[in-house]
């Protein structure tokens, strides 16, 4: 008799391979990607996995997102442009592999495979900061080598915390040791490149993980306040980095305030909301359609005299709730708010796990202010990949 393929041990194989290249290569990132759907689509099952989709929340809102961005053709026309855009959404397709195809016994290999992906991406970013190695046109004073500054800035806070929590739940003081070691230098990672993003999300994660880990909360108090001034005070006393970020950001509020000029980044982002805002306003309850969001952004800009061809080359409006609204309209916000409320729901047993999951949502959710995180490569596999994990382990929980 012909032996029937496992196919949930590859799958979950290629899962690791993809939680582990994600943070290095975008190339390898793909092809585990590639292959794990290929896997997928091979395995067949799929009166039995729809009956899965069906009855999971998270599934049902990515589906509903891709849906209604294809139905958006209706009221816009550009079919070319529209299927363009959709499908980069295939990075989405992971979070049902997982949900259907993960083999719960690889739980822990995930969250170790992303470690050691950080490792060697934090080394990276080191060897181009102390100028060891000269790595494309990444800049020894923005060492972020596989993403953009904003994106690695986020995943490291999250990696930063991801460490914290193993510390405090792991009993062998050998490994206890290596995580502290390595969340000490990724923490000074963080402060020596430019995503300031990832700095602020650090904050509210350090809390979190502190508060939900420390039984005695006056402590648990003491213990992040203090952790957050002292990493923040020799941020800014011996990296340059962020001692010049942080005060670009001073100059760049003062200028929007001051002067009306919303020409940095701080006050970009200020602008691009407000003009999302009114795009949406001006167009509620579905949209512009995907392919004409940003088309009228000189017109608005006028009506706010903010300055047009400074705008013009915006792709979106570096906020992915607003990228969203203005798409979509209402139904896409509702759509976004509704992935945001599933990240936040899973009902996870394990104790680490679970503080896990509040902290990646957390990240995102931060992220997701700032970027146009529910299209963009990176951003995507963060959401995809962690995500996806997540709502399998609620589902493998009640399952046992």
């Amino acid at each position: 008799m012909q032996k029937r393929i496992n196919y949930k041990k590859y799958i979950s194989y290629l899962l690791i391979g993809y939680a582990f290249s994600f943070p290095i290569s975008k190339a390898a990132t793909n092809l585990f990607e590639i292959l794990a759907i290929l896997l997928w689509i091979a395995e067949g099952n799929w009166k039995e996995k729809f009956a899965l989709y069906k009855n999971n929340l998270l599934s049902i809102a990515i589906a509903l997102l891709i849906g209604f961005s294809l139905l958006s053709i209706l009221w816009h026309g550009n079919a070319e442009l529209t299927f363009r855009y959709v499908a980069k959404y295939r990075h989405l397709l992971i979070i049902f592999v997982f949900y259907s195809s993960f083999d719960k016994k690889y739980t822990s290999h995930i969250i170790s495979a992303f470690l050691l992906g950080m490792f060697l991406s934090e080394m990276m970013s080191y060897a181009i900061f102390f100028e060891l190695i000269h790595y494309k046109n990444i800049s020894p004073h923005d060492p972020s080598p596989f993403m953009s500054h904003m994106t690695y800035s986020t995943v490291l806070a999250f990696t930063i915390n991801v460490l914290l929590v193993k510390f405090f739940y792991e009993k062998n003081l050998k490994y206890k040791l290596f995580y502290i070691f390595f969340f000490l230098t990724a923490t000074a990672n963080l402060f020596i490149n430019g995503g300031r993003t990832g700095q602020i999300i650090f904050i509210i994660l350090i809390l979190v993980t502190i508060f939900s880990s420390v039984q005695h909360k006056i402590r648990a108090f003491t213990i992040s306040i203090g952790l957050i001034f002292l990493t923040f005070f020799l941020a800014y006393n011996f990296s340059t980095n962020f001692n010049n970020r942080a005060n670009q950001l001073y100059t760049d509020m003062h200028n929007v305030v001051i002067d009306n000029n919303y020409n940095g980044s701080a006050g970009a982002r200020i602008a691009l909301t407000i003009v999302g805002t009114n795009t949406f306003i001006d167009h509620p309850l579905l949209g512009t359609g995907i392919a004409y969001d940003m088309q009228d952004i000189k017109n608005y800009c006028q009506e706010h005299h903010f300055n047009g061809d400074y705008f013009e080359g915006f792709s979106d409006y570096h906020n992915g709730f607003i990228t969203i609204s203005v798409q979509l309209g209402l139904i896409g916000l509702i759509i976004s708010l509704l992935i945001i409320y599933i990240l936040f729901s899973f009902k996870i047993q394990n104790k680490e796990y679970k503080i896990l999951s509040i902290q990646f949502a957390i990240a995102f959710t931060m992220f997701s202010f700032t970027h146009n995180t529910f299209h963009t490569m990176n951003p995507m596999i963060f959401f995809a990949l962690f995500a996806g994990f997540f709502n399998v382990i609620s589902k493998l929980e009640r399952k046992s």
